[in-house]
């Protein structure tokens, strides 16, 4: 019998994975999938290699279609791809009524035209059955009040809005398109003021922050046969910070 909870052993490309969520999915995919590809800005493909060793690394600006295009070329040179992860993005804190215009912009392009110009540069490359996997936020429900102020809210929305829309139309393609919805995360997106910690605490049910390994190991079902049925869907990981 068939190991259904095992990832496709493919080549895996995630967008944003020198860090955070997104270097604890490099990390939990090494011995699960055959080839990894890490797109991001700083030079931290040490990092990246200690956490899948043969990892590629590649310099990469969500917002720069010309470099992920190359880097799903270099991807691609080991196989088609069959997992794509795209966890980067950045919060905004700022109430609405102060936020800065091109503060605001820059949130809203980085976290949702990053994901669209990635899709469009994975798209040539993918393989049949290819999952690709988005990073929304329990925010998208709430208008921020957690990490981010309303206009994070609204991106993160605007992604789960995106997912639905990208599994649509790939579907002919057999490509699956889902999302994943963190709740508070220890990661560096939330500081390490420990007041500021023991609240998200106080507010999930599961008494804890979610680590990067609990959000990272929801992206990896998502990529795996077990969730073959799956499209379009959210999946909320959240600790029950929201019902």
């Amino acid at each position: 019998m068939s190991d259904q909870t095992s990832t496709p052993a493919g080549s895996a490309v995630i967008v944003g994975g020198a860090r955070g969520i997104g270097l604890a999915a490099v990390g939990l995919a090494a011995s699960r999938v055959a080839a990894m590809t890490v797109l991001d800005l700083p030079e931290e493909a040490p990092q990246v290699g200690k956490a899948f060793p043969g990892a590629r690394y590649q310099c990469a600006d969500v917002l720069d279609p010309t470099s992920l295009e190359k880097g799903f070329a270099l991807a691609a040179e080991r196989g088609p791809v069959t997992s794509v992860f795209v966890p980067a993005g950045i919060t905004l804190p700022a109430p609405l009524l102060e936020v800065r215009q091109e503060d605001a912009q820059r949130c809203l392009m980085i976290n949702i035209m990053g994901a669209v110009n990635t899709i469009q540069a994975a798209a040539p490359h993918l393989a049949p059955d290819a999952s690709i996997v988005l990073c929304a936020s329990v925010a998208a429900y709430t208008g921020g009040g957690y990490i981010g102020g309303p206009v994070y809210g609204a991106s993160k929305a605007a992604v789960i809005s995106l997912t639905k829309g990208a599994a649509r139309e790939l579907a002919p393609r057999k490509v699956r398109v889902n999302c994943v919805a963190p709740g508070t995360t220890a990661t560096g997106m939330i500081g390490d003021d420990p007041d500021v910690h023991a609240m998200f605490v106080e507010r999930s049910l599961v008494g804890r922050l979610a680590s990067p390994e609990d959000i990272a190991e929801s992206v990896l079902y998502l990529w795996s046969p077990a969730s073959s049925f799956m499209t379009g869907a959210v999946l909320d990981v959240n600790g029950g910070i929201r019902l």
